[in-house]
């Protein structure tokens, strides 16, 4: 049998169509409390809420401010599949692939992804969220986490992901990252990742999982 290779996954702007909207929400925060910093919603782009508001606002009521904002604008959030991502994680399931989900995400987020879309969790082996972990992206232990709960070494393992953070964090990891460039464009993700797309549907299974059964 050949050996197993894991998938993991971001979720926002690669599983779920979602990065828009957090644009507009982060764009607004910055508008009513400035962080000073140029295009502050891409900037901010895969790192945890908690990690945000730690770095960009650490005055107590403010922090207090923005973290009730953003959970409130989260409430109104409707999450809706990325082109191709179904199919994708289908064809990797047949092919006897293990899955994760890796994300930045709170847990209060993600109830309210199970709320809002339950099925998604039914194609992961394993999810690791924002509070499963002390340091998050770039820092390797969200993928070195999922790697660990699929039983495999991150060698073995594709990181998709379309942050700049989240893809430093693959590497760091060890893994073969794949850039999606919805989110940020080609020019920024084609430099850092192993493998560019612009869609799930780009990404060819059998090419990915032959590379990493020889890593």
């Amino acid at each position: 049998m050949n050996p197993t290779v894991g998938f993991l996954f971001d979720l926002d702007g690669v599983l779920i169509d979602s990065e828009r909207r957090y644009t507009r929400i982060w764009q607004a925060i910055d508008d009513e409390f400035p962080s000073g910093i140029a295009d502050f919603p891409r900037v901010i782009k895969g790192m945890t809420l908690h990690n945000i508001l730690d770095r960009y606002y650490p005055a107590p009521e403010v922090h207090e401010a923005v973290m009730c904002r953003c959970l409130e604008a989260e409430k109104h959030l409707e999450y809706g599949w990325m082109p191709g991502a179904e199919k994708l994680l289908s064809e990797l399931r047949e092919r006897g692939a293990k899955l994760a989900m890796v994300t930045s995400s709170d847990n209060v987020k993600m109830e309210a992804l199970r709320r809002k879309l339950p099925e998604i969790f039914g194609w992961f082996d394993a999810v690791v969220h924002g509070d499963m972990v002390t340091h998050g992206k770039p820092h390797p232990e969200p993928y070195l986490t999922g790697a660990r709960l699929l039983a495999l070494p991150a060698t073995r393992c594709a990181v998709v992901e379309d942050a700049l953070t989240g893809i430093e964090a693959g590497h760091r990891a060890g893994a073969y990252v794949i850039g999606m460039t919805d989110t940020l464009g080609r020019e920024a993700i084609a430099p850092v990742a192993d493998l560019t797309c612009d869609t799930l549907s780009e990404i060819n299974p059998d090419s990915v999982i032959t590379l990493l059964q020889a890593r």
